[in-house]
């Protein structure tokens, strides 16, 4: 696909903006904490791909490429503006889900507080905790987005749990406290 499209067949392209498009909205999504800002970074990151596509190495997979250009993007984004945090639409389909409204309520304060606290961290923590629990990836593809060693996203993935345990330590969930990091893909969960 990508030989065909730098080959001149540049509707291709669309194949690839439809396959990732939701997950790349949702990771600048995390990083803006904004509908508006997050349409717009993940539209700058697919014209940025397309304009770098003749760089990409098949040494690696276009996933990971891509990842690592939203996610430096993203970085640089957050470096230039602080995030406004629109509550109301971290929710959208919240309400496809079965249960009362109590319960519906009881999942968008607590995702809300897990979007909060996740932003609130130090970028190389909250880089690691977005792509492994909210975008499904390994910690070894981390590792190949962000660039670093295998271990070294072990331990940012280890001590960004830490701190996002301390910032929940006050979450209460159906009047217990609930460590939403006790379970694997707890988090994603609540995206």
């Amino acid at each position: 696909m990508i030989r065909s499209i730098l080959k001149g067949n540049g509707e291709r392209y669309d194949d690839i903006v439809e396959r990732y498009q939701a997950g790349l909205y949702r990771t600048a999504f995390y990083y803006t904490q904004n509908v508006e800002d997050a349409r717009d970074i993940a539209q700058e990151i697919f014209i940025k791909a397309y304009n770098s596509l003749a760089g990409f190495k098949q040494d690696s997979s276009f996933s990971t490429w891509l990842y690592r250009i939203a996610v430096n993007h993203c970085i640089d984004w957050s470096r230039k503006k602080k995030p406004f945090i629109e509550e109301s639409t971290y929710f959208d389909n919240l309400c496809d889900k079965e249960g009362s409204a109590e319960d519906l309520f009881i999942r968008q304060e607590s995702a809300s507080e897990v979007h909060r606290a996740v932003a609130s961290l130090p970028t190389i923590y909250s880089t690691v905790l977005i792509l492994y629990y909210f975008e499904d990836f390994s910690p070894q593809q981390i590792a190949d987005i962000i660039d670093s060693p295998k271990r070294t996203v072990e331990t940012r993935l280890f001590r960004g749990r830490n701190m996002l345990k301390d910032k929940l330590q006050p979450l209460v969930l159906g009047g217990e406290r609930d460590d939403v990091l006790s379970k694997p893909k707890q988090l994603a969960q609540l995206r």
